[in-house]
């Protein structure tokens, strides 16, 4: 059972993969079809040719690069099905479910250094190391050259905030209140962020992200879904961001007196041995896929954690007819070939499972706040590098706010209230 039995979650369109028809919805991304569709190995790492599939299914590890239409590198899991669409496997022969080249994995046990292997006679040597480049790489050049891109629109706001997560949205709609023209931006096509996994029912209202958005454009702001800030910088003055969109295709340049970045987390791949195996991702993913696609990632769901998050995915996984174990012990050992098959614990316990979602809350994500200069600092207690933010939101760069996930893990009702924080901060 791929997909819960709901006419909501009905499949309305067919994409290939590899040569395979697979069944889609119209807008969901090709990673989640491919869930759906119990293909999870969807490439090959570029030395070894070991297994891979997608794990963030956010746009943040790469682990799920393909070739779309013709074109190399595409995240699957930043991609939307339509209807004709061709996927491919990249870096595998023939293909990454029978990649005949995942030999050299088990021939190189302990590894494989083409620089000090046959280095004499050197024409041998040369041979070698020509033979393992075509071996490695990404991809095939496109089929066709790559479209000019519109030309760039500078525009000017009083206020920009990145990610329409509950951070983004509340500092929003309070600086709407104020009057303030704002642009509001998110990568993803629908508001909400980690809202919509319905993992922390009580943070916001369910009507609350579309009524941001109405009261945004009542002051005379803006929002772009589907658009990405692609980079930041102070140009003279106000700082100034980058934005890009696909569709419609758009570049925009755009300065604010204000800059409230709520682009949160990046999903934190577990740390044990066998991590990389398809069917190990990251439990917000499910969560959402489960949530808006009725995507089943599994049968038998491990979920590693002892957090309240963790709880509330085993909890979500265990209602849609799954079993589901929440994991609290230290894991040294994920088994399994194409797909995980078990997870070994420190105790010597095996737990046998087809899915592992990871529990853990993300990891901060402040990459836009370093290019203007925010400092970060070793944070022991989410054993992850944090910016240096305030509670008001304010950093070191006048002009420049931050609020939530992309500072250090917290639940979406702090979240909420942080952002709050910030568009007050924000309003002078």
């Amino acid at each position: 059972m791929p997909r819960l039995r709901d006419s909501r979650f009905a499949t309305d369109c067919t994409v290939t993969f590899d040569g395979h028809a697979v069944p889609a919805r119209s807008g969901e991304s090709v990673a989640s079809a491919l869930l759906a569709a119990e293909r999870l190995v969807v490439s090959r790492s570029s030395k070894y040719h070991r297994p891979r599939g997608p794990f963030c299914l956010s746009g943040s590890c790469g682990s799920c690069l393909v070739r779309v239409d013709g074109e190399p590198n595409r995240r699957a899991c930043r991609t939307p099905c339509r209807d004709g669409m061709t996927v491919e496997s990249q870096n595998a022969w023939p293909d990454a479910s029978h990649d005949l080249l995942g030999v050299i994995d088990p021939l190189t046990p302990h590894g494989l250094d083409v620089h000090h292997m046959f280095t004499s006679p050197l024409t041998v040597n040369r041979a070698l190391v020509t033979f393992t480049r075509r071996l490695a790489g990404f991809g095939r050049m496109p089929d066709r050259p790559a479209p000019a891109g519109p030309p760039v629109t500078p525009e000017c706001f009083d206020a920009l905030v990145l990610g329409a997560g509950p951070a983004g949205l509340a500092a929003a709609e309070v600086l709407a209140a104020e009057g303030k023209r704002v642009l509001l931006v998110d990568r993803d096509l629908l508001p909400g962020g980690r809202l919509r996994t319905g993992l922390e029912p009580g943070a916001a209202p369910p009507s609350w992200p579309a009524g941001v958005l109405r009261a945004v454009t009542a002051a005379g702001g803006e929002f772009a879904l589907g658009t990405t800030a692609t980079g930041i910088w102070r140009d003279g003055g106000s700082p100034v961001c980058l934005l890009v969109s696909d569709d419609p295709p758009r570049t925009r340049l755009v300065r604010a007196a204000r800059i409230v970045a709520c682009t949160g987390g990046h999903a934190r791949p577990p740390t044990f041995e066998g991590n990389d195996l398809p069917g190990i991702h990251s439990g917000r993913a499910l969560a959402l896929a489960l949530a808006e696609h009725g995507v089943l990632p599994g049968r038998h769901v491990a979920v590693l954690g002892a957090g309240p998050e963790a709880a509330a995915l085993s909890a979500r996984f265990a209602a849609a007819g799954l079993d589901a174990t929440q994991v609290r012990g230290a894991v040294t050992l994920a088994r399994g070939r194409s797909r995980v098959r078990s997870l070994l614990l420190a105790d010597g316990t095996s737990i046998p499972c087809d899915v592992v979602a990871q529990g853990e809350p993300p990891a901060p994500g402040p990459d836009l706040l370093r290019a203007l200069g925010v400092g970060v600092d070793w944070d022991p207690d989410i054993e992850a590098f944090a910016p240096r933010v305030a509670p008001d939101g304010t950093t070191s760069v006048p002009g420049l706010l931050a609020a939530g996930e992309v500072a250090r893990p917290v639940s979406a009702a702090e979240a909420v209230a942080w952002g709050r924080r910030a568009g007050e901060a924000a309003r002078g």
